[in-house]
């Protein structure tokens, strides 16, 4: 029996409101003043409604039922969401106090609730609190149209289950099986009868009907996987993957088939055989790689995983996917030969230079092979173009290797691509920070002093020269005084600086620099504007008389004959058209000052040229004549015109030229001094005049192509053979008076054409003698 001193010894221990109501109820039967001094207390440290409802219930018993009333009116005024709201409805029922009110508030809570749980609560509200059976169903057949996933009703069935209602949570998640999708979720519904219900029997039950939906390899794993976690069934477990492996057939199948070996059976022989088999269906490289981990790593099958590897290998293509390839191997298997070959064929196969200092830094760190890593560095600085490359480079090979002498040679290529103070500056603060080099230093340092081109950079030659070379008074003292002559003429430099921020255009760009060598005489500066100007010569669209602006004033102010050479290179690369590319030879020959290297050029140019026409399906003869031309004007080489020339006459015949193109041809001959193939091409002009009409047109042209009169002269009497009838032997003697102005000639040749004739035909003939000749003296 409890005693009051348990009671005082148990509100004196109470921390709660509900365990201050608890010694209230059980105080109740022996001393009821004490237990309203009790409750009282246990009201003070109400704050939610629960505490409200404990000690209202607690006021129910000691038959306080006014007292309790109030305690409901607290708990209602503090209900916030619908369960504190279903709560106090089902203890008002529960009580016997209000019933009625129980069932609205019930009601009105189930029409709020959202939460699976919070319908499984109140349906078991109203199941215990009102007896009313049919809410309760009503409540509960919320919860399964809303459950969905076997974790929604496992959840609740455990809720139900530690509510003390087994039956009903047992019932409740039967209903789960109609949610199941897959072996998985049927092992996973199987192991809640286990984890909630204790119940092996329904687990197996389920598993075993699971067996006669088992239609692929991976079916039969996952099952077997249950029966294994789940059962602890090893007979079942090997069963079940025997006739997995009936049903493997393609390579994806194998490979489940071959992880289920190892994971389930610890297998090795088998799940080596599963692999093999699935191997050549498998084409995914990430897929490959992975296996190959699994077999080399878990399986230990090392020659296997290598077959892996090396199918995921013909797949790559990337340094990245080779770089983690070769790790995999490390990692995976240890091998660090069969990692070589790998890193040897990435290195054999890329040609980008960060690739390949990423397979060499690889080598380096992985296999600790520091000359294979070097040489596979080497080829990559072989294929480098730019210095940031170089100065990465260098970092990789100081920082792996320690190679000094390689540096060296990294350091001597950077300060070939280097160009302006700056970079200059950098290059000596690592000669000096890699190689301890002073030697080389200096000589970077010289450079970078040579190129300066603002105060702000000879002050930093000044920093960089007393840092490295302080022992060197007269150096410092030089480079002191450039300092003070820098600054002195700053007022000009800032103008010019100033003058920089509007010249937005090349032409401008180019100007300016021709104003700085003009009062400069600063070329380093004027370098500076050069490049950007071809920057902006980029930006503006590519224009051929910008760009012949800037090989000139590359040519003038620096004498930078490579950079000149590579500018008109590319311009004739862009143009279109011979025309347009003998202007940029024209600009060759004039613009660079060295006449052999100008010659070496303009024979490059013409010689793609040639090759071009040679595959150009429309060529006319004409195109080979004007590159005939331009090689004698430009290059001199008579030679070479000649053979162009040659070139010209046999498309001419090849195509059945007319009279027209073999002038022309005579006529660019004549121009480049080639009498001989002047000569023959004038016949062949002439050859080809079968009318009087063309051999006026064939004169004409020839005597506008500057020939001798005489030289015409005689080619046309010559033609005089070539023309038959009355008609077009007058229209020839008209060509002697209207081309060479021979009225002698003229009536000569037409009183010999009337003395052949009669009749008619002799008169009309005198008649245009009388007209052109004799009238006109």
């Amino acid at each position: 029996m409890t005693t009051k001193d348990d009671l005082k010894a148990r509100e004196a221990n109470a921390k709660t409101a509900a365990d201050l109501a608890a010694v209230a109820r059980d105080a109740a039967a022996s001393d009821a003043d004490y237990a309203k001094a009790v409750l009282e207390r246990a009201e003070m440290q109400c704050q939610m409604p629960a505490d409200y409802l404990a000690t209202a219930e607690a006021s129910m018993a000691v038959g306080l039922a006014d007292y309790a009333r109030d305690l409901y009116a607290q708990a209602e005024d503090l209900c916030f969401d619908a369960m504190e709201k279903a709560a106090l409805g089902a203890s008002l029922a529960r009580t016997g106090l209000d019933p009625a009110k129980g069932r609205a508030l019930l009601e009105e809570s189930a029409g709020e609730a959202k939460q699976l749980s919070e319908f499984l609560a109140m349906s078991g509200f109203a199941k215990e609190a009102l007896g009313d059976e049919a809410l309760a169903a009503t409540l509960l057949a919320k919860v399964e149209e809303r459950a969905k996933t076997l974790a929604d009703y496992l959840t609740l069935a455990k809720t139900l289950a530690a509510e003390g209602n087994p039956d009903a949570a047992r019932a409740f998640y039967k209903k789960a099986e109609r949610h199941l999708d897959g072996m998985e979720d049927r092992v996973a519904y199987a192991r809640g009868f286990i984890e909630s219900f204790d119940d092996a029997a329904a687990a197996r039950k389920i598993l075993e009907d699971a067996e006669t939906d088992c239609q692929f390899p991976k079916d039969f794993a996952a099952l077997a996987a249950g029966f294994r976690s789940v059962l602890s069934d090893g007979d079942k477990v090997a069963e079940l993957m025997d006739q997995a492996a009936e049903f493997a057939m393609s390579g994806e199948e194998n490979r489940d088939l071959a992880i289920a070996y190892w994971e389930l059976m610890a297998d090795r022989d088998k799940s080596v055989d599963a692999f093999g088999k699935a191997l050549s269906d498998i084409n995914d490289k990430a897929q490959l790689l992975e296996l190959g981990g699994f077999i080399a790593s878990k399986v230990g099958a090392a020659d296997l995983a290598k077959r892996f590897y090396a199918k995921a290998e013909q797949k790559m293509t990337s340094a990245g996917e080779r770089l983690k390839l070769a790790e995999a191997v490390i990692k995976d298997t240890g091998d660090k030969v069969y990692a070589a070959e790998v890193y040897g064929r990435a290195a054999e196969s890329l040609t980008q230079p960060n690739d390949l200092m990423a397979v060499a830094a690889d080598v380096a760190d992985q296999l600790g092979d520091t000359d294979k890593s070097a040489a596979i560095y080497r080829k990559a600085m072989a294929g480098m173009t730019d210095l940031g490359q170089h100065l990465k480079l260098l970092e990789a090979v100081d920082a792996k290797l320690g190679d000094k002498a390689f540096a060296r040679e990294i350091l001597a290529n950077a300060g070939e691509l280097a160009s302006g103070t700056p970079a200059y500056l950098d290059l000596a603060k690592r000669a000096v920070a890699v190689l301890a080099d002073q030697a080389l230093a200096r000589e970077l340092l010289q450079t970078a002093e040579e190129q300066v081109t603002s105060v702000g950079e000879m002050k930093n030659v000044v920093a960089a020269v007393k840092a490295h070379f302080p022992e060197d008074a007269g150096w410092i003292a030089v480079v002191e005084e450039k300092r003070v002559k820098r600054e002195a003429n700053q007022a000009k430099y800032a103008v010019f600086q100033e003058r920089e921020k509007s010249a937005d255009s090349a032409v401008k760009t180019l100007k300016l620099a021709d104003a700085v060598m003009a009062e400069l005489d600063d070329r380093f500066y004027a370098q500076k504007l050069l490049i950007d100007a071809q920057s902006k010569l980029e930006e503006e669209g590519w224009d051929f008389s910008k760009a012949r602006k800037l090989v000139e004033g590359v040519g003038r102010h620096l004498g930078d004959i490579e950079w000149a050479t590579r500018l008109l290179k590319d311009a004739a690369a862009r143009v279109q058209g011979f025309a347009s590319l003998s202007l940029v030879a024209d600009a060759a020959a004039e613009l660079i000052p060295d006449r052999e290297q100008a010659n070496a050029l303009v024979r490059d140019l013409l010689a793609g040229w040639e090759q071009r026409l040679a595959e150009l399906p429309g060529k006319t003869p004409y195109d080979f004549s004007k590159l005939a031309v331009v090689e004698g004007r430009l290059l001199g080489d008579k030679a070479a015109a000649a053979a162009t020339l040659s070139q010209a006459v046999e498309e001419a015949e090849r195509q059945g030229a007319g009279h027209f193109v073999y002038a022309e041809l005579a006529r660019a001959a004549r121009e480049l001094g080639l009498a001989d193939q002047t000569a023959v091409l004038t016949d062949k002009a002439g050859s080809c005049c079968d009318s009087a009409r063309a051999a006026r047109q064939l004169a004409n042209r020839l005597l506008e192509a500057g020939f001798e009169r005489d030289e015409v002269r005689k080619l046309y009497a010559g033609l005089k053979s070539r023309i038959s009838g009355t008609a077009e032997r007058l229209d020839w003697a008209d060509g002697i008076i209207d081309l060479f102005g021979d009225r002698a000639w003229a009536g000569q040749e037409l009183g010999e054409l009337e003395a052949s004739l009669q009749g008619e035909e002799a008169r009309a003939v005198q008649g245009r003698r009388r007209r052109r000749v004799e009238h006109a003296l």
